[in-house]
């Protein structure tokens, strides 16, 4: 009877059961997972695994607790949790089950390493800190490749960009010349476009992957006020553009459409700079309240009340807050969670789980602290070796995005232009016998823009500027990485550079066009 009791209060074996079976249920299988990620999840997943052996936590407690993380690697922990908790396999040998059935390298080769070490008895603490340096360096050794890749292909997709947009502009002038076809022009076109979004392609597959903001959803300030413009900003500016398209054309629209996209996302764009500050002060936060925490053998609460709060740097806000809640006897670890939701940031989440739930449970705070800074700090060096080339990048994109739009638009209108004068100008001239004098140009077979549909041919250059507006904003943010709201503001920006083209270029062209022809028309 109390059995049952304790089962429907929730403190019993059959209600944890119960729970474990849910949180499973809810969890992706190992075959959905994104290996893209792994890599940086797995280091996560032995970091905060080697940050629980330190409280000499039981097997148990370290897979139970790597199962409920929110990562890519999770599903490799739980089948090992069930294949224990219902069939009764030993760790060991549930470790080694796992890692014959899944076909990922990395998974199966830490798995067979860990059943190997839980078999021989080795300490797990000394182990998984030996597994997580070594995860360290292959997560670093493949994400400088990344970067190295990520600048040839930042250099390469500028010169795609301008071979693309050159393909178009020679076909336009080649109709000076002889009269090419709507297919030949339309497969221009659509090679354009295709060379532009191979190029956007292969920037999103060479960069690494790495969430900034956290993956259970925005919660700082910064980005819940994101969320707000962009759905007041954002689905305003696309029902004004929506009706200035019928009202007063394509190029007004994009404005009117690009900014209403710029609040939300320029908001989102300084929070991952913020974002970025305290990735790089969680490591030295961590260490320092780690160590003083043991020199003073007590609570991370006293630790705060000790330590200088400007070497917290760009945290010091957040732990102020921290230190108050802990004082008005809030629960620590609601505590704990306030702080990773105020920052907003992915790493800090990380970062604070391995150094706070090995606390929870006993661990030592000295070891524990390094072991989170270490973490933090090997991610965290890297990201700023990837920001001096993606930073580069997109201040390029913007005056090459700038050049190439303008410069289709302009040849297109000038072409149009003079095809008008050359035809106004071009009057049946009779001879003293009454014949018409015959036209060479159309003898010689050259054209004379008489045949040119320069309607189709102005869809076919829209098409080209659209693709390069979504293709140049895509790339930088590939190459930056961060939350979708950052590749609107660059879209944005394009979308306002390209309306900005398409609005003033036309009258620019025809007035420069009129000066020209001016004194000979005179």
């Amino acid at each position: 009877m109390t059995t049952g009791v304790l089962a429907k209060l929730g403190l019993g074996n059959n209600a944890q059961q119960k729970a474990d079976e849910k949180l499973n249920a809810k969890m992706k299988s190992t075959s959905q997972v994104d290996k893209k990620q792994l890599r940086f999840d797995l280091f996560t997943h032995v970091s905060y695994m080697a940050s629980l052996a330190t409280a000499k936590a039981s097997r148990e407690v370290m897979f139970q607790r790597a199962a409920k993380l929110n990562l890519e690697s999770s599903p490799f922990f739980a089948e090992i949790n069930t294949l224990v908790n219902r069939l009764k396999y030993d760790y060991s040998e549930a470790c080694r089950a796992v890692a014959d059935r899944t076909n990922i390298e990395e998974v199966s080769s830490l798995l067979i390493r860990m059943s190997g070490s839980l078999a021989s008895g080795e300490d797990e603490a000394e182990f998984l800190t030996r597994e997580a340096a070594v995860l360290a360096e292959q997560y670093r050794a493949e994400y400088e490749q990344k970067i190295e890749s990520l600048r040839k292909w930042t250099d390469a997709y500028a010169a795609l960009t301008v071979s693309a947009g050159l393909i178009v502009v020679i076909t336009m002038i080649s109709m000076m010349i002889w009269s090419l076809g709507p297919i030949m022009v339309m497969m221009t076109a659509v090679a354009t476009i295709g060379v532009m979004g191979v190029g956007a392609f292969i920037l999103n597959a060479a960069s690494p992957v790495e969430g900034f903001a956290r993956k259970s959803g925005m919660s700082s300030v910064n980005q819940l006020q994101a969320k707000r413009m962009m759905m007041i900003f954002g689905v305003g500016g696309a029902v004004v553009g929506s009706l200035a398209l019928l009202m007063y054309g394509l190029g007004p629209a994009l404005i009117v459409s690009g900014l209403g996209l710029l609040p939300g996302g320029f908001m989102m764009y300084r929070d991952q700079g913020r974002i970025a500050k305290h990735d790089a002060d969680i490591a030295t936060s961590t260490r320092l309240l780690g160590g003083v925490t043991d020199a003073i053998g007590s609570t991370v609460g006293d630790a705060l009340t000790k330590v200088d709060r400007r070497s917290l740097a760009s945290l010091e806000p957040y732990f102020r807050r921290l230190d108050v809640r802990i004082r008005a006897s809030l629960s620590p670890d609601l505590a704990w969670k306030r702080l990773v939701e105020e920052t907003g940031s992915e790493m800090v989440d990380r970062t604070v789980s391995i150094f706070w739930d090995a606390l929870t449970i006993g661990g030592n705070p000295l070891e524990t602290g390094k072991n989170a800074a270490f973490f933090a700090s090997s991610i965290s060096m890297l990201r700023e070796k990837r920001a001096l080339v993606a930073n580069t990048f997109t201040f390029l994109v913007m005056p090459l995005h700038l050049a190439m739009t303008g410069l289709l638009m302009f040849i297109l209108n000038v072409m149009e232009l003079f095809s008008t004068q050359l035809v106004d100008s071009t009057a049946p001239d009779l001879s003293d016998t009454g014949a018409a004098i015959p036209d060479i140009a159309n003898v010689s077979g050259f054209n004379t823009f008489a045949n040119v549909d320069f309607g189709f041919l102005n869809i076919l250059v829209i098409s080209v500027v659209l693709a390069l507006t979504v293709a140049n904003a895509l790339a930088p943010h590939s190459a930056s990485g961060g939350h979708r709201f950052r590749f609107l503001f660059a879209l944005g920006v394009m979308m306002i550079i390209s309306g900005s083209m398409v609005t003033l270029v036309p009258p620019m062209a025809e007035s420069i066009f009129s000066t020209i022809t001016a004194p000979a028309n005179g």
